[in-house]
């Protein structure tokens, strides 16, 4: 098995590039090759390296690596090779490089385990605490969404929504916006396979109509529905994007329509879209 086929099916040998590099780059060190502060100086390159191609989320050439990070285009380009062999970064024809497939493997691993409930619970509780309605956390997976988190409302009439439900996403504000957030093919895809059923005498079934509502929402960074899933209920939601700025949640707040005017919807709506930014970012979202 090669190297690059090692670092995205083995999380061992996805660990090794480090200690490559270190010894791929050892001769070039003076002295024990430590910062007064502990660190191994290679290690603090090669991660300047990889931080401005992350940050430039384009193909970039040694040169312009060499000038943005302070270092020579010769220390820069060993670096390059042996995160190359592992796939942490790819190699155009034109000689410019980006961001390789193991640096997806890593970001998976950290997703999974620290969790998208236990990433977002924290800010979950925030705007609990600032809005004193029931904030769901919905996870997209597979094409369809389900409750992930719920908080209940402090209020004695709240919602009946339970976790681990699935939630139609035409009809609710958390998976209209994870429609939104979705690449106009997939939202076709969705569209073509999917029957518009009324929820409630409100629901939006007319596809068309729905495809408004969504580009409304992806404007300003939030959906709502009114009474269209639930009756006597209304929402707004966010969605929860990935490194890539795929959907893999939202975030919701509901309440009792004759409590949610417009101008709370507005409000919560912008909490809302924050909460969920908030949440992208921990998750590697950087757009």
């Amino acid at each position: 098995m090669t190297k690059r086929n090692r670092a995205v099916g083995n999380g061992t040998a996805t660990a090794e590039v480090l200690n490559v590099t270190v010894k791929g780059l050892k001769e070039e060190e003076e002295g024990s090759g430590k910062e007064s502060g502990g660190s191994i100086r290679v290690l603090d390159r090669a991660m300047s390296v990889l931080g401005f191609m992350a940050e430039s989320r384009r193909q970039v050439g040694i040169t312009e690596i060499a000038d943005a990070v302070g270092l020579s285009k010769a220390t820069v380009h060993r670096i390059l090779s042996t995160l190359r062999d592992y796939s942490v970064v790819l190699k155009d024809d034109s000689g410019r490089y980006q961001m390789g497939p193991s640096v997806l493997f890593w970001a998976d691993a950290y997703r999974h385990r620290a969790g998208l409930a236990e990433i977002s619970r924290p800010l979950l509780r925030r705007l609990w605490e600032e809005s004193h309605e029931t904030v769901h956390l919905f996870i997209f997976e597979g094409g369809e969404a389900y409750y992930l988190d719920k908080l209940d409302s402090p209020h004695p009439v709240g919602m009946r929504s339970r976790i681990g439900a699935k939630r139609d996403l035409y009809s609710t504000s958390g998976g209209r916006a994870i429609l939104a957030a979705l690449s106009e093919a997939e939202l076709d895809a969705y569209l073509d396979r999917t029957e518009l059923l009324p929820r409630t005498e409100n629901t939006v079934t007319d596809k068309e109509e729905l495809k408004n509502l969504l580009a409304a929402g992806r404007e300003r960074g939030f959906c709502e529905e009114v009474e269209e899933n639930e009756e006597g209920i209304r929402c707004v939601g966010a969605a929860i994007l990935d490194l890539r700025g795929c959907p893999v949640g939202a975030v919701s707040i509901s309440a009792p329509a004759y409590r949610f005017s417009d101008s709370q919807s507005l409000a919560l709506g912008a909490k809302i879209r924050e909460t969920a930014l908030a949440i992208s970012r921990e998750l590697g979202y950087r757009g």
